[in-house]
């Protein structure tokens, strides 16, 4: 599947909700209805495992 990386600033957080389908967020894996809080990473990387919607929030 498609690959996509985000760079965090420093002291930013994260937010990633699976809309539609799978996915591997930093080697774990998240399925249609998951979330997952991101702290203490720089750079975010998610791939698809089956055809996927994400939302991705940048937080202070």
């Amino acid at each position: 599947g498609q690959v996509v990386n985000h760079q965090l600033a420093p002291n930013r957080h994260a937010w990633i909700q699976v809309a539609r389908g799978s996915v591997v967020l930093n080697g774990e894996n998240l399925d249609q209805g998951d979330g997952a809080a991101i702290s203490g990473e720089f750079k975010l990387t998610v791939s698809g495992r089956k055809r996927a919607e994400i939302l991705l929030f940048d937080l202070a």
